[in-house]
């Protein structure tokens, strides 16, 4: 049989041990199914609210409700603001949680799960009074405030904020054993924390509506106080002003900006003069002055000016210079001239009339502006105190003007306030608890049971110092194992069944035993034949008493012999006695064979019991009597087969196994320890016994199909069988 490779043998080792490790998977499974199930659900809803939203502007109130920039420092300040004591209070009477026990740890009772997992519970109380566990005390009430901090407590327990990302986003998660008030904790939480912060503003803008209505009142006294001193300072020096100033600079602003527009008006008449005066000189005509120019009476004169002339020139060309009709055309011509003339003379002879007016006008506007700065001088010098008393005057006034527009601008705008963050997704009940986690509970504890099952039934390998396969005896004794005995259940004994059912698999098992003592000696077929083993409870007795009726039942000479006169069993398999014996032929009056062997009449063998053996005859065993005795039973049978008693129990086997040909040597199946084994073996070869092989007993067939790929005695059975009756 090949050596199976380590991941295989590992699987078959498991395989071998599958009910311990269904057993353990079941039960810790089970265990762990009753724990998660025990445990009561929780369940998580989330809800987001988005930080730094800009506020809507009011008028000029930027100021005072500057938004600052979100980052990332500010996103956690907000989430730790979130999660403060205050709005946790808030959640509590807004939600009414003072009346539930879950998070009131006064309301609450003890949970069946505590329960069973409190070990007080468990103890019966007499044990309880030998341990001194006493009941506890009862715990004072707590106070109002006490109360009130562990609900705190243990409601910010199951509340985490989180930043979502790198977004201004927070993601608020509160946890319940009911979806419905998880949604309700989380929903309750941001719309606490907006509300909070839209009462931030507006305590922020009572403040300053508090002191913009004090600064006020201190600036109307003072604006009242200043005009006064105005007033007053007027009606002393007569200081009287007009629409804002005095009436001496009013009449000097207004006569200086009269005398401005005369000295404007002068200068445009006295140039459009010198121009048509130089104009004159220079020998042009009138017609070129500017506003003749722009007389449009001239301009139509002119115009019929040139259609005059135009006619009579085509008069001309036509009639001729001296045709009657010329001299018409020409007086036409000289009439529109004349007319021309006389309009020029007239704009000439107005320019020169403006240009005299406007400086009469001018002379006397100076006049009077020199006469009114002498008077302003005088007024000047009172004026500078008046002039400091209406800066003052006008100063508190303006500071009076901005304090009443700020004053308006702030009054209702705690309607329109709004927090700087947006709850931009509810929470909405959870379709399935978070916490326990049951199904990962019950899979983690059938992972688990099946890894103890596994850990436990590897140990049982490791520990297993027993021979399970034939490849095992062979690899580590270097011999062969000759056959593999199963193990026979039921009523009828292994001896009657070679009988009853000659082709059972245990009788097959039995003649491949036969088979391989002989081919274990290719000279002649081995006669004398030793059954030993390491320890006691192997089975050869029984194996030697079902081999002898086997081949008894065969036709073949075959006589057993009891050498284990500490527990002798043939006697009892054949139920003869055990008076007279082999201790009967060895010692110093030595008995018949007739008294001795005892005749199997089912199946035609011969059984020598042990006999009446005592301490100080074990050593008859390796006596030279013992070696006549096997000589001269082997030369009348044609199988001598010696049941021996177990190796490492007496010493008497090493020397008796050098007066047989061959020594079969028992190894029980996961019963002989490999060390026994081999150390037996050991013995036996170091006493120069001919091992012929080894042979495993009692093998139980639907355990070793467990160990090996196939049972090989059902192949052997079938082999032998085959060659029988052949």
């Amino acid at each position: 049989m090949p050596e199976p490779d380590g991941l295989g043998e590992t699987l078959r080792k498991l395989w071998r041990h599958r009910s311990l490790i269904l057993a353990c998977t079941i039960v810790l499974g089970g265990a762990a199914v009753f724990a998660a199930w025990s445990m009561p659900s929780y369940y998580v809803s989330e809800a987001r609210v988005l930080v730094g939203l800009q506020a809507p502007r009011v008028l000029n109130v930027e100021s005072v409700l500057a938004d600052v920039s979100p980052d990332a420092e500010r996103v956690q300040n907000e989430g730790f603001i979130l999660q403060s004591r205050a709005i946790a209070r808030q959640v509590i009477d807004q939600l009414q949680l003072r009346d539930d026990p879950e998070f009131n740890p006064a309301l609450r009772k003890q949970s069946s799960w505590a329960r069973f997992t409190d070990l007080n519970n468990l103890l019966p109380e007499p044990l309880k009074a030998w341990l001194g566990r006493t009941p506890a005390k009862e715990t004072p009430a707590l106070s109002a405030e006490d109360s009130d901090n562990r609900m705190i407590d243990t409601l910010l327990s199951r509340v985490d904020v989180s930043t979502l990302g790198r977004s201004h986003v927070l993601s608020v998660k509160a946890e319940a054993q009911s979806p419905a008030m998880a949604a309700n904790l989380a929903n309750a939480l941001a719309e606490r924390y907006l509300d909070y912060q839209r009462q931030e503003k507006i305590s922020s803008m009572d403040r300053i509506d508090k002191f913009l209505m004090g600064r006020i009142a201190e600036l109307r006294e003072q604006v009242t106080k200043s005009d006064q001193a105005v007033e007053d300072y007027r009606r002393k020096n007569e200081l009287y002003k007009s629409t804002g100033s005095g009436v001496t600079a009013q009449q000097l602003n207004e006569l200086n900006s009269q005398l401005i527009a005369a000295q404007t008006a002068k200068a445009e008449a006295d140039s459009r003069l010198a121009e048509a005066q130089e104009m004159r000189k220079g020998g042009l005509g009138g017609e070129s002055v500017p506003d003749v120019l722009r007389s449009p009476l001239i301009g139509a004169l002119k115009q019929q000016l040139a259609d005059s002339e135009r006619r009579a020139a085509e008069m001309a060309a036509s009639l001729g210079a001296r045709h009657p009709s010329m001299a018409k055309a020409r007086a036409e011509v000289g009439n529109i001239n004349a007319r021309v003339n006389a309009e020029v003379a007239k704009i000439i002879d107005g320019l020169a009339r403006e240009a005299r007016t406007t400086t009469a006008r001018y002379d006397a506007l100076s006049q009077n502006f020199e006469r009114l700065k002498q008077q302003m001088g005088a007024v000047n010098d009172k004026s500078i105190q008046l002039e400091a008393l209406e800066r003052d005057a006008t100063v508190n006034r303006n500071l009076l003007e901005a304090m009443l527009v700020r004053a308006k601008q702030t009054m209702g705008t705690e309607n329109i306030l709004d927090a700087n963050a947006k709850l931009v997704s509810a929470a909405a009940p959870a379709q399935a608890p978070s916490y326990p986690p049951k199904s990962l509970i019950a899979l983690l504890g059938i992972a688990g049971g099946l890894m103890v099952g596994a850990a436990i039934a590897l140990m049982r390998e490791s520990g297993d110092h027993t021979f399970r396969r034939a490849d095992q005896i062979e690899a580590m004794t270097g011999l062969p194992v000759i056959a593999m005995i199963p193990q026979i259940s039921g009523r009828t004994p292994p001896a009657m069944q070679v009988l009853r059912q000659p082709t059972s698999i245990y009788s097959e098992a039995l003649r491949r035993l036969h088979i391989g003592v002989e081919l274990s000696e290719t000279a002649e077929s081995p006669r004398t034949i030793m059954f030993s083993s390491a320890t006691p409870s192997e089975g050869k007795s029984v194996m030697v008493s079902s081999l002898g009726r086997l081949l008894a039942s065969n036709g073949k000479r075959v006589l057993l012999i009891d050498c284990d006169w500490r527990s002798p069993r043939l006697h009892q398999i054949f139920h003869c006695g055990n008076r007279a014996g082999l201790a009967s032929l060895l010692t110093d009056k030595p008995a018949s064979l007739d008294e001795v062997i005892h005749h199997d009449a089912l199946s035609g063998l011969d059984v020598m019991p042990a006999g009446p053996w005592n301490p100080r005859q074990a050593h008859l065993l390796s006596s030279d009597r013992m070696r006549q005795l096997l000589d001269a039973l082997a030369s009348h049978y044609e199988f001598v087969l010696l049941d021996t008693p177990p190796t490492l129990v007496t010493a008497d086997v090493l020397a008796l196994s050098r007066l047989v040909e061959k020594v079969v040597f028992v190894v029980r199946w996961g019963h002989t320890r490999q060390e026994s084994a081999l150390e037996a073996l050991k013995q036996i070869v170091d006493a120069q016994g001919s091992v012929a092989g080894v042979v495993m007993s009692r093998v139980v067939a639907k355990q070793y199909r467990q160990y090996g790929y196939l049972a090989p005695f059902y192949e052997s059975a079938r082999s032998t069988r085959a060659s029988f009756r052949s």
